[in-house]
């Protein structure tokens, strides 16, 4: 591979606008290659990318790729049918998957790689806000757009702080300085066979980490695999290194208290609401622990972290109504998504469920019936497909009926096309709304919100 790249000067990305792929166009493009891509349509991420100078094809096409292209590159939602990857082998152009590619760049830098199930994001941002904020400037790659404006991907020094990428196997080419393992849930099985891989996987990727690896201790899997390398974990419990008490939380901050062994080190005030969130700063404050570096200055820059786009955002409130926006799409993330909104004082939680990928939907079907019963009233619209084909017998009015037989009754089916029109004669004063989803729910909250304003703002309401 070290030769491929020495030869390499001109880079075609596949699947461009994905965030994945869009981040590593960015550090490409930091590192003095010359990136192009395609994607199937504009989106905010492809107009990221022009505002830099790289150009995007819209439509995947054999003639996207020039006689200039070198390298061609490709995230896992493309097919192997794809014509530009045909193109790629008649031409007899190298190709790389976008892990192998993005670990290979970070291969000679200090890496903290972030790998599980949930919290990668969030622990990601995280990290890299608060490295910046104490005067380091490290190379960043992350799977969501921050809030604060910055980009989701940087070439820097110091440090490389990577969200990995387990659903392909590809974040076991990181050979890390440090890592963290959030969690490990019953994803991307399609890949693995069982879960049994799945975990050893994880397994093998702490024993490639060079100095230590960090853990959520409340996990048995994790603690297994922290305990097999002496790794550092972390959660509530008096067996884990670092340790959470007095978790709590209001509609605006997360408190805990962070004691390693029986020694308190830190009064955490967090704006980052749930009790999820905790462990996500517990994972990046272990770090710096490690590193020795100042918590108390750390603590102090925490409470203005602004967060990243679709993760418990909060979009906007509109006579007394809240509407919140938020990536989740796992029943553990809807769980744990629900009753972070019950922090909020409210009159009734709204949520409204766009489901993921059929295979998900189908391998965790149980799972789905049961995780929205914090939510008062549940919509649940069109599956998202994501890449994948229709699967027999698997879609949402089958989905709506299996959360109803779990016992909630304040649940129906809308189509997509039709979220905007219905949703917001359903909204009453004081509810607290919250879209669900890693497809494009995120687009039809913002016409639900349009049209929710448009229609209370003309009544007295």
């Amino acid at each position: 591979m070290e030769n491929l790249l020495s030869k390499v000067k001109k880079i075609h990305l596949i699947g461009i606008g994905g965030i994945g792929m869009t981040g590593l166009a960015l550090l490409l493009q930091d590192k003095g290659f010359l990136v192009q891509g395609s994607d199937i349509r504009k989106t905010v991420k492809t107009g990221i990318l022009a505002k830099r100078g790289i150009k995007v094809y819209f439509g995947h096409k054999r003639t996207n790729i020039d006689p200039k292209v070198d390298l061609i590159c490709y995230s896992s939602a493309v097919g192997l049918d794809n014509s530009e990857l045909k193109e790629a082998k008649s031409k007899k152009i190298g190709v790389i998957k976008r892990g192998k590619l993005l670990a290979f760049l970070c291969k000679d830098t200090k890496t903290i790689a972030v790998a599980g199930s949930h919290g990668k994001t969030t622990i990601v941002s995280l990290l890299s806000y608060l490295f910046k904020k104490i005067g380091y400037t490290p190379t960043v790659f992350v799977g969501g757009l921050p809030v604060d404006g910055s980009l989701s991907a940087s070439w820097g020094r110091d440090y490389s702080i990577i969200e990995t990428d387990e659903s392909d196997g590809t974040f076991l080419d990181y050979e890390p300085h440090l890592s963290i393992i959030t969690n490990i849930d019953k994803e991307h099985l399609n890949y693995y066979g069982d879960f049994t891989n799945l975990k050893k996987s994880f397994l093998n990727f702490a024993k490639k980490t060079k100095k230590k690896v960090f853990g959520f201790g409340g996990q048995k899997e994790i603690k297994e695999i922290i305990d097999k390398v002496r790794g550092v974990s972390f959660g509530m419990g008096s067996d884990c290194n670092l340790s959470a008490k007095n978790i709590r939380s209001d509609q605006r901050f997360s408190y805990f208290d962070l004691y390693k062994g029986d020694d308190l080190l830190l009064s955490v005030e967090s704006p980052l609401l749930g009790r999820h969130n905790c462990y996500n700063v517990m994972a990046a404050l272990a770090i710096f622990d490690y590193l020795g570096l100042n918590l108390e200055k750390i603590k102090d820059y925490l409470i203005d972290f602004k967060g990243t786009k679709r993760r418990f955002q909060i979009k906007t409130n509109i006579c007394g109504v809240t509407f919140i926006d938020d990536y989740a799409h796992h029943p553990t993330e809807i769980k744990a998504t629900l009753e972070t909104a019950r922090a909020i004082p409210a009159k009734r939680i709204v949520a409204i469920l766009q489901p993921h990928r059929p295979s998900r939907i189908k391998s965790l079907f149980k799972e789905f019936s049961l995780c929205l019963r914090q939510a008062d009233l549940v919509v649940v619209t069109d599956t998202y497909q994501a890449s994948e084909p229709y699967l027999e017998g698997v879609n949402s009015l089958k989905l709506v009926k299996a959360i109803k037989s779990q016992g909630h009754k304040n649940i129906i089916y809308i189509n997509k096309n039709k979220l905007e029109l219905k949703v917001p004669e359903m909204i009453e004063k004081g509810d607290l709304v919250i879209c669900l989803g890693a497809g494009d729910i995120n687009k039809k909250l913002e016409k639900i919100i349009y049209e929710f304003k448009k229609i209370k703002t003309e009544k007295k309401y």
